[in-house]
């Protein structure tokens, strides 16, 4: 009997790690709900996003405003201008945070030239919440979609709820490459450190994925870091990135923004090619940090550049690139130097 009780509290924990680790952020859920509705609804349809019911109205404006500009810059679908609900409000005694009956819904739609009403609630259950976005026709009250998405208490939840929340350094491995947010988050398992340790050196290095609080707001983090030690002719060392999801949105980009917190050092971003692969004279973009402050690095490809202590030049041909490496060259300074990338997107 004992055993059988281990078994299922052992397979209950099991249950609430995996919940906990496959539920979103609010703006991942709000973002994620976004590309199912433009899939339910036809495109170029004027939708209203009417209310979202919740017991905290801060976080229920916070939802419809979101969603809105999700919507507005997707660009699929197109949003009702809402300065007329603030009447039309007053006219039926209805809020954000409260309830509204399909009926309601639809006459509104009509009342302000809607043809999809999108509303849903979102409730706390346990430590977690449970968002519900559904779509309505204004014309038939049929529904055209509905979605259900489960959402973690994080800083963003905690400041619109009231509720405290503190964020340790949270490892979520391989479930955060399948994230669908905008973006880009490599496979943990794609993340290897190289050093001249391998040559006989003494330089070494971590990396890390991680859930942090930066300046007030949770992101997916790459944590790296450097050391560069004497041992060497030339003391080095690099992260290196080689997704084979990423590869593909680096190979169709012409450039890369993405965000770094760090300790005021140099880094670099080198872009690795078959063709410079023999004498690793990869091509690199500059990335200097402020010490403890967000910097958005802008590299277009256009703008990279062989380092000059190589002689040879081989041409830039970003469909050879095979993986990204951020490193650090012994000319910037040896020691410990660490940094914190997020945010990254391809354009």
């Amino acid at each position: 009997m004992k055993k059988c009780l281990i078994i299922v509290v052992n397979v209950l924990l099991f249950q609430m790690l995996v919940f906990a680790q496959n539920a979103l952020t609010l703006d991942m859920a709000l973002s994620n709900s976004t590309s199912y509705l433009r899939g339910r609804i036809p495109a170029g349809s004027k939708v209203l996003v009417l209310n979202f019911t919740s017991n905290w109205t801060q976080l229920s404006e916070y939802i419809v405003e979101e969603l809105i500009g999700y919507i507005v810059n997707e660009g699929a679908l197109a949003v009702v201008d809402r300065r007329n609900l603030d009447v039309i409000q007053q006219e039926m005694a209805f809020q954000l945070s409260g309830e509204v009956s399909d009926e309601t819904a639809q006459s509104i739609g009509k009342k302000l030239g809607a043809q999809t009403i999108i509303s849903g609630s979102i409730v706390a259950v346990g430590d977690m919440y449970r968002l519900r976005i559904r779509a309505i026709s204004v014309e038939t009250a049929q529904i055209q979609g509905m979605q259900n998405v489960d959402v973690r208490q994080d800083s963003r939840i905690g400041a619109l709820t009231g509720t405290g929340y503190s964020v340790p350094a949270i490892s979520f491995g391989n479930n955060i490459s399948g994230n669908t947010s905008a973006k880009i988050i490599p496979n943990a398992n794609g993340l290897i450190v190289e050093t001249d340790e391998s040559q006989g050196g003494g330089s070494t290095g971590k990396v890390s994925l991680n859930r942090e609080v930066i300046e007030g707001e949770e992101r997916t983090v790459i944590n790296m870091e450097l050391t560069l030690n004497r041992g060497y002719q030339s003391p080095w060392g690099c992260i290196l990135i080689s997704d084979s999801g990423i590869m593909k949105k680096v190979k169709a980009a012409s450039g890369i923004k993405f965000s770094v917190y760090g300790d005021g050092k140099r880094w670099y971003l080198e872009f690795a090619t078959r063709e410079a692969a023999t004498d690793y004279a990869f091509y690199r973009g500059t990335i200097n940090t402020r010490r403890n402050k967000i910097v958005t690095i802008n590299i277009p490809y256009t703008s990279l550049r062989q380092p000059s202590e190589w002689g040879r030049r081989v041409g830039f041909n970003k469909n050879s690139i095979y993986q990204l490496q951020f490193s650090r060259a012994n000319k910037d300074g040896l020691g410990i130097s660490s940094i914190k990338v997020f945010d990254i997107e391809f354009y």
